[in-house]
């Protein structure tokens, strides 16, 4: 997911790493007043229930089975042969069962159901089917698809295939257009891998064994969601297949009246100038282009630039609102208060980071530069596509500089968001590994939590860590800010863990899950937790509680700026009175990689894949924080149990 200084020394890169974890400290654990400790039941409202196809087998079909050989096409590229190159595509498998074995039900005649017990009748639910198939991605273009070359990758069934809009619109050179169709699912109606969500909350009491179905229903599966805290009382949704007869049930739910809503600025296929500071990585076709600062169209092509549309979007849901200024931009997190469902209240966070090989610009490690979510991964990256329904919003970016087929996706539900990752990239010797974190807002939350401090600790732009906030100075070959972890403060692993922000904004709960698809390879053991609180700290991105002014450099010296302290209060927007900072900042570290980009294969061999779990709450009637945090932050280690049968 990385590019460097030295493009051409990290093609050759094959080293692999071997590392050793620090052993925690253990910290004697003091119950907060609001903390329900660690054996309390967590809080099941926010969740969803997922199944696949397979729990439904009367109705589903065999997924579509491929394989593919290793491609070429990047290392052609590489050389020179033109005819070869092309873009961000998905790669026809050699071999395919398709359709071959069947078809399942029409998808659109699936409906979910819930007993109303007092109406004496079965009740629709907002529920969603969300196809999936086996795709081969591939980007020969980008500098560094000669590593990349071809991984495999079970995507969505998007509602647009955003990385075909490579044409232009005929009556405006400067809006994106498809250039081909959007993928279609090669196996017909559900099979075993296709996805089906409902919100937990939605679920209620078993239908009596002799209750009639809707009329028109042809077929039912009862499902029994159960709490591994209380096995003993289940929740039943119904998953029905409606007929073809006139009068049969339809869905009453769709990406319009459901949970979440999609919502794409009016200007999101505008093409604009897209390139990361490493010239050739991701390295887009070059045609016309707006300029946003003079909103002229660049339609001669001697001014033609490499582009991609601008793909800013909102997601609403009635708890929260999600911003996405760009592809890796995702920069405003506002949250609904108690009883003011779809009306939200102010910005929570900064914007998320990620890093590669430095915490901040101006460092110096041994490899490969630095890089970041704007000026790197957001100019080398495509939008794959998004999908909407009435349960959950799903979008996906691909692509970032060498992480060619690096694919990070989205789930927005009613009260969370999943952040997944699916890692394919070279080697990353020890230096400062890959960052992944939220930097928030100086004001609007004012204290973190996690299990090692359910007191918290104040969000104040002061570090509170006993080490981990580290520079280090080797000499002109090596130094850098690192954050390692510290194990008094956070654990030694984000898997075991939750971390919460709260105050006047709402509350932001996340935990964090890494695994691995590798043969033996300690990916998990070197992915750590760490927590930065220092408003001095100027991280290279972001706005709060100053803007950073200069592009991939450290902003110069300024006696006019100061950090910012909380009796500062809430900042104005775009100051420059203020370093950028980093405030309650925390992620995820991962210290180094051995290869995870399948290993030149078309085979998941050496992926590495994290998924984060974030709850957003409303804040308290007085605006104090408050730690929910063991409610709602263990639900990864304690998931929901959700069995399907006939009914």
């Amino acid at each position: 997911m990385c590019g460097g200084e030295l493009p051409q020394v990290r093609r050759a890169l094959l080293a692999v790493l071997v590392c050793a974890a620090a052993a925690a400290v253990p910290v004697a654990r003091a119950a907060a007043p609001d903390d329900p400790g660690p054996l309390a039941a967590p809080d099941r409202s926010t969740e969803p229930v997922v199944l696949t196809g397979a729990s439904f087998p009367t109705w589903a079909a065999p997924a579509d089975l491929t394989a593919e050989a290793p491609g070429t096409g990047g290392l052609e590229c590489l050389a020179g042969d033109d005819t070869t190159c092309t873009h961000n595509r998905y790669v026809d498998p050699t071999v395919t069962t398709g359709a071959a074995l069947g078809a399942g039900v029409p998808v659109d005649h699936l409906l979910g159901y819930r007993w109303d017990a007092h109406a004496k009748t079965f009740t629709q639910i907002p529920f969603q089917v969300d196809e999936m198939a086996e795709r081969y991605l591939a980007n020969d273009t980008s500098g560094f698809a000669a590593y990349s070359e071809t991984d495999p990758h079970l995507a969505y069934v998007w509602d647009e295939d955003r990385f075909r809009w490579t044409a232009s619109d005929p009556g405006d050179p400067c809006r994106a257009a498809p250039a081909s169709p959007t993928s279609t699912d090669p196996v017909a109606g559900l099979d075993t891998n296709d996805e089906l969500a409902f919100m937990a909350s939605d679920a209620g009491p078993e239908a009596p064994s002799d209750a009639p179905l809707p009329k028109g229903v042809t077929g039912a599966y009862r499902v029994a969601v159960i709490d591994p805290r209380a096995p003993d009382a289940p929740a039943y949704a119904y998953v029905m297949l409606a007929g073809d007869a006139t009068g049969a049930p339809r869905p009453a739910y769709d990406a319009t009246n459901g949970y979440v809503r999609y919502e794409p600025d009016a200007d999101s296929d505008t093409y604009l100038f897209s390139q990361s500071s490493y010239s050739d990585y991701g390295n887009a076709a070059a045609g016309p282009w707006l300029d946003p600062t003079t909103g002229v169209c660049h339609t001669d092509t001697a001014e033609w630039k490499r582009r991609r549309p601008k793909d800013s979007a909102w997601i609403r849901t009635p708890r929260y609102a999600f911003r996405y200024d760009g592809r890796w931009l995702m920069t405003q997190i506002r949250v609904a208060p108690a009883g003011a469902d779809w009306t939200y209240g102010p910005d929570l966070v900064d914007q998320w980071k990620a890093r590669a090989f430095q915490q901040r610009p101006g460092g110096e490690t041994p490899c490969c530069g630095y890089e970041e979510e704007v000026g790197n991964w957001g100019g080398s990256s495509t939008l794959m596509g998004w999908r909407a329904g009435p349960v959950r919003v799903i979008r996906a970016t691909w692509g970032a500089d060498s992480g060619t087929n690096v694919v990070r996706t989205e789930v927005f539900y009613r009260d969370e968001v999943r952040m997944r990752t699916d890692l394919r990239v070279h080697p990353i010797p020890p230096g400062d590994g890959i960052y992944a974190q939220w930097d928030f807002n100086a004001g609007r939350v004012t204290r973190y939590y996690n299990p090692l401090r359910p007191e918290g600790v104040a969000v104040d732009g002061k570090n509170d860590e006993a080490f981990g906030n580290e520079y280090v100075d080797l000499g002109d070959q090596f130094h850098n800010d690192v954050d390692i972890v510290d194990p008094t403060f956070s654990g030694v692993s984000p898997a075991l863990s939750w971390e919460e922000v709260s105050g006047p904004a709402g509350s932001f709960v996340s935990a964090f899950t890494v695994r691995t698809i590798d043969l033996g390879a300690a990916h998990s053991v070197l992915t750590t937790p760490y927590y930065r609180d220092d408003s001095c700290f100027d991280d290279g991105t972001g706005t709060d509680p100053g803007v950073h002014l200069t592009v991939r450099q450290p902003d110069p010296p300024d006696p006019s700026r100061r950090c910012w302290t909380p009796a500062d209060g809430i900042p104005a927007p775009g100051t420059t009175a203020f370093w950028q900072g980093s405030i309650g900042t925390f992620g995820i570290h991962i210290l180094a990689v051995a290869d995870s980009d399948n290993a030149f294969t078309t085979l998941p061999l050496t992926e590495i894949g994290a998924e984060q779990r974030i709850v957003l709450l409303p804040p308290t009637s007085d605006g104090a924080p408050v730690n929910v945090g063991e409610r709602y932050g263990r639900a990864f280690a304690e998931p929901l149990v959700a069995l399907a049968a006939p009914r």
